[in-house]
């Protein structure tokens, strides 16, 4: 299980209540999305500890800093999210291609993220949070995840298991941070 530590960027109050509301999350929930994660992906963690900051901003995987206005559930979706960055990185998946690197990696994590989110959030909260995902404009998220729902459950799975062997343990992506 990875230990994560939450810290606000600054004494401002919406960024203390929104490390406070990230901690309880990951004391209430972290211990099951750990195990989805690990569990969807069929991949394991390395990293044992993180530190993350509440800040003003888009959430990012690294460092791990984390929007603070995001409603509660929103802040568990979202983490989900940035720790599956994180499971890539731990596994040194390498993208050769860079053209459209950012779409590469969330189709990647696309795969596996909507079937975390089914079961940690429901499937309602899952759907709400593609839609959320998608609203941001980026075209990159846009395009991810419809490839990635293009596919049902167990082809999402299948193309995933082709990903890990394509683009895991790639002596490039080894120590790259």
């Amino acid at each position: 299980m990875i230990k994560i530590n939450f810290y606000p960027e600054s004494d401002r109050e919406k960024y203390v209540k929104a490390a406070k509301e990230y901690t309880e999350i990951w004391n209430k929930s972290g211990k099951k999305t750990f195990k989805s994660i690990e569990k969807i992906s069929g991949l394991k963690f390395k990293t044992k500890l993180i530190n993350a900051v509440t800040y003003k901003g888009h959430s990012n995987a690294f460092p791990l800093r984390l929007r603070s206005e995001y409603s509660r559930i929103d802040k568990e979706a979202v983490l989900t999210h940035e720790l599956c960055h994180r499971l890539l990185d731990d596994n040194h998946f390498y993208f050769f291609d860079t053209t459209n690197l950012s779409q590469d990696i969330h189709k990647t994590i696309d795969l596996i993220l909507y079937d975390i989110w089914v079961l940690l959030l429901g499937k309602k909260c899952a759907d709400e949070r593609v839609d959320k995902e998608i609203g941001y404009g980026d075209v990159n998220y846009k395009n991810a995840w419809e490839w990635a729902l293009s596919f049902d459950k167990k082809t999402r799975k299948q193309k995933f298991k082709e990903f890990v062997t394509k683009y895991s343990n790639h002596p490039k992506a080894k120590n790259k941070y």
